[in-house]
């Protein structure tokens, strides 16, 4: 689908002359899927998934795969930047397991080693980058609860949340530790979950407007809303799913600030030496969360 001339979403700016702050939602929207995809795919470190989902954003900009993605998006802009983080994690995971073989066998000329086969994205690997979009919007939702409620001198709303969901306590426990009455907990218990909701579809619609032009984002959200939902009964809930992510996201936090990005930051040369295929995305879907 081409794009209207009238057309300016987030990417259509990040295409042309973007603005800084352009790029930090981009990064902000995408950082942290990046990483839980990279970290679990990879079996590897959060330091290590942050030193991948750099090296994909810098292959985006220097590949300038946007602008080829806008003049011809035969794919969801979620599979192009699925398509990028498995190739380099391909790379990645070669030149590791590889490289004292091939300095000892070729003394340490891997140039020539350093692209992949491009990989295409299969069924399994296009649901779990869209798992890792979905926790992420979980977490995120669950970060601006607990900020509009600190702000509002609400916090026993979020602990009653929290300890009910991820602490996994009955009403009267969490009544007698924060010693309130039982009707009060369950009252904050049913606020807190309800805005929870407010959270998640308020993201949702926002991420869908980034993406999306003003004719077709009602239709976007409706979509990707109802995806968001069959995704989170699929994986129990969202209570079972808030569980899982702030479990898993337990002494694994991301730490490290997405980086600053702009074509005028990056030089010409691949991130770490490394040259990363570009991905070839097919199908004919239209751009939706996230992208």
């Amino acid at each position: 689908m081409a794009f209207p001339a009238t057309r300016h979403t987030l990417i259509h700016r990040l295409t042309l002359r973007a603005a800084d702050s352009d790029w930090r939602e981009f990064l902000n929207d995408y950082w942290g899927p990046i990483c839980w995809f990279a970290r679990r795919r990879g079996n590897l470190q959060a330091d290590q998934a942050e030193d991948v989902a750099s090296q994909v954003f810098e292959a985006i900009v220097k590949n300038r795969l946007l602008e080829r993605w806008v003049d011809a998006p035969s794919a969801k802009l979620r599979t192009l930047i699925c398509s990028v983080t498995i190739n380099i994690l391909a790379n990645r995971a070669r030149v590791d397991l590889g490289r004292r073989r091939l300095v000892r066998e070729h003394g340490g000329m891997l140039d020539r080693y350093g692209e992949a086969d491009a990989k295409e994205p299969t069924a399994d690997s296009d649901d779990a980058f869209y798992a890792a979009c979905a926790d992420q919007i979980v977490q995120t939702a669950v970060d601006r609860l607990l900020a509009e409620y600190t702000a509002a001198g609400k916090g026993d709303y979020f602990r009653v949340l929290h300890g009910r969901i991820c602490d996994e306590m009955t009403m009267p426990q969490i009544a007698e530790a924060l010693q309130l009455k039982l009707t009060t907990v369950e009252n904050y218990f049913r606020h807190a979950r309800e805005r929870l909701g407010e959270k998640l579809r308020d993201l949702v619609r926002q991420h869908v407007g980034r993406y999306s032009p003003p004719e077709l984002a009602a239709n976007e959200f409706a979509l990707e809303w109802d995806r968001l939902g069959k995704w989170l009964a699929h994986c129990g809930g969202l209570e079972q799913t808030l569980r899982r992510v702030q479990a898993e996201g337990a002494g694994t936090a991301f730490r490290r600030k997405p980086p600053r990005l702009s074509r005028a930051s990056l030089s010409e040369s691949a991130p770490r030496g490394q040259a990363v295929q570009e991905p070839r995305p097919k199908g004919n879907s239209r751009p939706d969360l996230p992208g």
